[in-house]
């Protein structure tokens, strides 16, 4: 019917008014340091002190005394902030929350939580969330981190994050020991965050050429991320022990995400930022890209499954702290007007917990969809435009084809010393080489070097059309193709073996693991000279193989 509108866009106008209702909670920044004193006063009661002098500033009112002596206290005076903490004997805990009004926005809220506990090895855990909560039409922000993390930095001589001493100077790595550290954390399979790495120019070793300024991204980024400088020498060393593909340097800037693995790992997992893309960065250049950087690794501190667990909610602490003054009050035969006092003032305080918990639930539901369903319009967006993409590539790619069967065919180096720039240059859009086949052709013993390229020829000018286009005559091209080199194509695995030899037939490719479920063979010789293996699958998303193995056998199940 004419005029006929669907249901969601009649419900639009009563969905924006109930958004009103409720918070959007919008996670903003983690951080947990762990603490070592230096003797002349404990790193529990001084990280505690940094925290109460940064609330005192906020809170709108000054704090009791009861604050200042490590008590629980709450201040919700008028004009006040709503400012709390919380104390715990055994084990020695001390947590505070402050809802910081913004000053711009209405019904918006900071809302800092810290929690500080106290180890039986003298080291204290430090951790603070920082989140964003707002009431009603919402606007955008810059993510940041509680300024009190730089001054624990400053005044608490040993500070360790992720294991390593940070202080407030980045990490500069010169020699082959430096650049050994920075391997052990960059492949740590513990590390939750990001480890970004600038490089100077060739030869340099004066940080101040470097395209970034590494100050002032270490310091917006304390405690949610290394940042580290390496210098033009230093970078050779850590391209031999990592490989230049996943190295930086020449004045690059690279964030190493966590689960680093060069076996498994695609370089651009790691994102690389070039100095000509750096300097002509959309928005500003240089000082846009370091905006983009601080802004990635303060929200990527907030993506871990375990962010609860490193740092319990204050409304958590709470109720513990309440329950164990009700467990000692029993133990001490309180009377029973003591008692239920205390039991009516944790009933109150958990009604009002539920209360804001269900506000901040909701808050999260409708956050959550929104992203959602952003997320899935953005797919759709990019799989069209892909589609697109890819029929254009096809084209071109038949084009150059039928040039280059007029001209010159593709030449078959000698060695395997430029296998990564010609696969480069000459299978891009057809046939994608995974970084673990590329680390594998460097340890290659095979003696027939022609055929590591004429095979990968072989599946862009043969395999790919006919997955691409099908047909009987596509089919025969293929299998005359690799009789001509005396190959043969077949599944990986058959019958009762599929599945048995684990995840040496998989690589992790688009940010899932994918089985190498078809190869090209030649011999049947386990001397790694003689015995050709190419291991590889078919990218539906993409029509292009994607090689994960060559040129030697995987090792089974039986070997």
């Amino acid at each position: 019917m004419m005029g006929q509108s669907k249901l969601s866009e009649q419900l639009a106008p009563v969905a924006e008014r109930l958004r009103g209702t409720y918070s959007r909670v919008q996670p903003v920044s983690q951080v947990v340091l762990h603490l070592l004193g230096n003797g002349n006063e404990a790193p529990f009661v001084g990280a505690r002190r940094i925290v109460l002098e940064w609330i005192n500033q906020r809170a709108g009112r000054p704090l009791p005394p009861e604050a200042w002596r490590g008590e629980a206290f709450e201040l919700e005076d008028v004009g006040s902030q709503r400012t709390a903490a919380i104390s715990i004997d055994q084990p020695r805990y001390w947590a505070a929350r402050l809802d910081d009004g913004d000053r711009d926005v209405p019904q918006r809220d900071w809302v800092t939580e810290v929690g500080i506990a106290e180890r039986q090895d003298r080291w204290v855990i430090f951790g603070t969330r920082l989140q964003c909560v707002t009431i009603g039409q919402d606007a955008p922000f810059e993510p940041s981190i509680p300024r009190f993390v730089r001054t624990v930095v400053e005044r608490i001589p040993n500070v360790r994050l992720e294991g390593r001493q940070i202080s407030m100077s980045p990490w500069i790595i010169r020699t082959e020991d430096d650049v050994g550290e920075l391997v052990d954390l960059i492949e740590r399979q513990t590390r939750s965050l990001d480890v970004i790495v600038c490089s100077l120019p060739e030869g340099s070793e004066d940080t101040a050429t470097a395209m970034v300024r590494v100050d002032q991204i270490h310091r917006r980024t304390l405690g949610v991320a290394h940042v580290a400088v390496i210098t033009g020498p230093a970078s050779f060393f850590l391209s031999d022990r990592v490989g230049k593909e996943f190295s930086v340097f020449r004045g690059a800037v690279r964030s190493y995400r966590p689960g680093f693995d060069t076996t498994l790992d695609e370089p651009f997992r790691h994102p690389l930022g070039l100095p000509d893309r750096i300097a002509s960065w959309s928005g500003g250049g240089p000082e846009s890209y370091e905006q983009f950087l601080i802004r990635q690794a303060i929200l990527r501190s907030v993506s871990g499954r375990d962010a609860e667990q490193q740092i319990p909610p204050f409304t958590k602490v709470r109720r513990i702290a309440a329950q164990l003054k009700l467990d000692a009050a029993r133990d001490a035969a309180s009377s029973e007007t003591e008692l239920l006092r205390l039991a009516d003032q944790e009933i109150s305080e958990l009604q009002t917990t539920i209360d804001k918990d269900r506000a901040t639930y909701e808050g999260l539901v409708q956050q959550y969809e929104q992203e959602r369903d952003q997320a899935r319009e953005q797919v759709q967006q990019l799989q069209a435009l892909n589609g697109h993409l890819r029929q254009r590539i096809r084209a071109l790619e038949e084009r150059l084809r039928t040039q280059a069967a007029a001209g010159s065919e593709v030449p078959i180096p000698s060695s395997l010393d430029e296998f990564e720039a010609w696969c480069r240059d000459h299978l891009s859009g057809s046939v994608e080489v995974h970084n673990r086949a590329l680390q594998a052709v460097k340890k290659s013993q095979y003696e027939d070097i022609s055929l590591l390229y004429k095979a990968l020829l072989l599946l862009r000018d043969a395999y790919v059309p006919m997955k691409r286009d099908g047909g009987l005559d596509k089919k025969r091209i293929f299998e005359q193709r690799c009789a001509e080199l005396g190959l043969s194509e077949e599944p990986t695995f058959a019958g009762e073996r599929w599945g048995e030899e684990g995840d040496t037939y998989k690589v992790r490719y688009a940010g899932r693991p994918r089985l190498l479920d078809r190869h090209l063979k030649k011999g049947s010789s386990r001397d790694e000279r003689y015995c050709f293996r190419l291991y590889f699958f078919w990218d539906e998303d993409n029509e292009q193989v994607v090689v994960g193995w060559l040129p030697s056998h995987l090792d089974t199940r039986i070997t």
